[in-house]
């Protein structure tokens, strides 16, 4: 009971535990979302990744290295987001994999060095895309490449995957799409490459094919750039004009200021002096109105926080509610599980008990009956003895004194021969008698004899017996076997002779039968016995059970070697006993 309860009980700690680190990782995630990414990495730092599972601690190095990507600390985010590539890949979580396989090329791009490769990000990062048979998902995926590469030294990569975008692009015929990817190629041209007419090129023809008028404005400011570049300040100025008269009301005051400044600066490169001032104090107006307008935003902002912050804590007073209410739950239902499993083992205690009492009880009874058995062997040993003796008496001894006595009177009658007629007919009468007595003599020692010679076998011996009782008792023994050709074991055969033996003496001794049938058939597994008598029958219901070897010892004999006995009798029709005995 105690072993079970500690079980529980540190399972229930395991899942309070799991939902707690679940909880902080939430929390975390959350920050970074919100750009507090010194929170995030403070919560982080409260789990102990030694109670994670293994999706939540690649979770947990993810997190973290994001942290630190934002932060600029690539140095610090490189091995993290190694740990969570090889917990994702075991995960075989491929979406996750591509997203850090492109972060770590952007990291290891960032870090710098000839010690370190990112193609193989690269080529893994792309390869996911390339399976995924989603051409939409694999522009994205050159897109995000080429924009990494947007670098002076790397900008021939950065054209190279623009271009493997734009084909998918063209065959999709996504127009809007294209004019973004045509700009693309202007941005490269104007920021990294000595090519502004190019720049101009791209600048115009993604112009063409823009709709809103937010893009063709960032078109013009574009191409303002360009020619502010080549020198060319008044086409440039006429560029910003345009870009100008396309910022509506709806367009945010950073915009105007942004665009403002920087068509202030482009007329004092045009010596324009007066011009150049009117656009810094437009630019100043708007950047005074974007200072109130941040310290309004910053107000609203604590204030926000503020009630934000009221909510997050009754939330999370909500949620710590609910999980110690769920804990209260799971350890409820755990206690209640192990309450049933303590029931259900002392039942099954108790079942084994009884089972263990009916299996000693049976064993005491298969005692008991080896036991009687043993003492039916033992009584039936002494009555074989018994007879031999007897028998070998009345030969040896009464046989031998009727002998002599029988030899005595013939010398007896041979002496008095001339005695008168009458003590003839003594004479003879006795002597007939005393012939008589010797061969009933003779007889009952034979029949008391009479056993299984192994050397004949079952059959021969109980024909050899029927044929013996038959000469002397005025009666007929008949003896029937069918398929009895195959040999039993020797004490089978031994056992079925003394009951078929002990069965015929029954009726001689009780029934007043002139005729007794003995059938014997053999079985696949057992031995059949019928023996069958026209005497005067009886009531089977008064058979006693100390009847020496009469018939309750013949039953139960024949049952301890698995067999059953079955009598048929009525009186003044005769007796039928069927035994069926197994084989073996």
């Amino acid at each position: 009971m105690k072993s079970i309860l500690a079980f529980f009980g540190f399972l229930t700690f395991g899942l309070v535990s799991c939902f707690a680190q679940q909880n902080l990782l939430d929390k975390a995630e959350a920050s970074k979302e919100a750009d507090n990414y010194q929170l995030s990495l403070n919560i982080l730092s409260k789990i102990d990744t030694n109670t994670l599972s293994i999706p939540q601690k690649a979770r947990f190095y993810y997190l973290k290295s994001a942290n630190y990507k934002f932060r600029k600390e690539d140095s610090d985010a490189y091995p993290l987001l190694l740990k969570a590539r090889k917990l994702y890949t075991a995960l075989d979580s491929l979406e996750k994999l591509a997203t850090i396989n492109l972060e770590l090329f952007q990291v290891v791009r960032n870090i710098g060095g000839d010690h370190l490769n990112y193609d193989e990000y690269i080529k893994a990062y792309l390869d996911y895309h390339l399976s995924q048979n989603d051409p939409k998902n694999l522009r994205k995926a050159y897109i995000r490449i080429a924009g990494n590469f947007a670098r002076e030294t790397t900008v021939d990569s950065s054209f190279n995957y623009f271009k493997k975008a734009l084909q998918l692009i063209r065959i999709d015929k996504d127009t809007l799409a294209e004019a973004h990817m045509l700009n693309n190629f202007g941005v490269l041209h104007n920021e990294f490459t000595s090519y502004k007419d190019s720049a101009l090129y791209y600048f115009t023809t993604s112009r063409r094919l823009y709709k809103k008028s937010e893009y063709i404005q960032a078109s013009f400011q574009n191409t303002a750039s360009a020619y502010k570049k080549l020198g060319e300040y008044d086409k440039a100025i006429e560029n910003y004009q345009k870009a100008d008269s396309l910022l509506g009301k709806e367009y945010s005051k950073e915009r105007k200021r942004f665009l403002y400044d920087l068509m202030a600066k482009t007329y004092e490169l045009a010596e324009k002096p007066t011009k150049a001032l009117e656009y810094y104090k437009l630019t100043q107006a708007y950047q005074d109105s974007l200072n109130l307008q941040e310290q309004e935003k910053a107000i609203f902002d604590i204030q926000t926080k503020y009630e934000v912050q009221k909510k997050e804590n009754e939330n999370l007073q909500l949620k710590q509610s609910r999980f110690w209410l769920i804990s209260g739950v799971i350890l409820l239902v755990l206690l209640l599980i192990a309450t049933y499993l303590v029931y259900r083992t002392r039942i099954a205690k108790k079942q084994l008990e009884v089972k263990q009492s009916a299996l000693e009880k049976n064993e005491l009874e298969k005692q008991l009956k080896d036991q009687e058995l043993a003492g039916l062997d033992a009584m039936i040993e002494g009555q074989e003895k018994e007879r031999q003796r007897i028998a070998n008496d009345l030969h040896d001894n009464l046989g031998g004194l009727l002998a002599t006595l029988k030899l005595h009177f013939q010398n007896l009658k041979t002496k008095t021969d001339r005695l008168r007629d009458e003590q003839d007919e003594l004479f003879k009468t006795t002597n007939s008698l005393l012939d008589e007595t010797y061969q009933q003599v003779r007889n009952y020692a034979h029949q008391r004899n009479a056993g299984l010679k192994t050397s004949e076998g079952l059959v021969p011996s109980i024909k050899n017996f029927a044929s013996k009782v038959s000469v002397g008792n005025n009666l007929v023994v008949q003896v029937e076997a069918h398929d009895m050709d195959e040999r039993l074991e020797n004490s089978v055969e031994i056992t079925i002779f003394r009951i078929v033996q002990e069965l015929i003496t029954n009726v001689i001794k009780h029934a007043e039968a002139s005729e007794i049938i003995v059938h014997l058939t053999s079985f696949e597994d057992h031995i059949n016995i019928m023996v069958e008598d026209n005497g005067k029958g009886f009531d089977p219901s008064i058979i006693k059970d100390n009847d020496g070897m009469g018939l309750a010892s013949i039953i139960k004999r024949v049952e301890h070697l698995g067999g059953n006995v079955d009598i048929d009798s009525h009186s003044g029709s005769g007796t039928t006993v069927i035994l069926n005995i197994p084989k073996s």
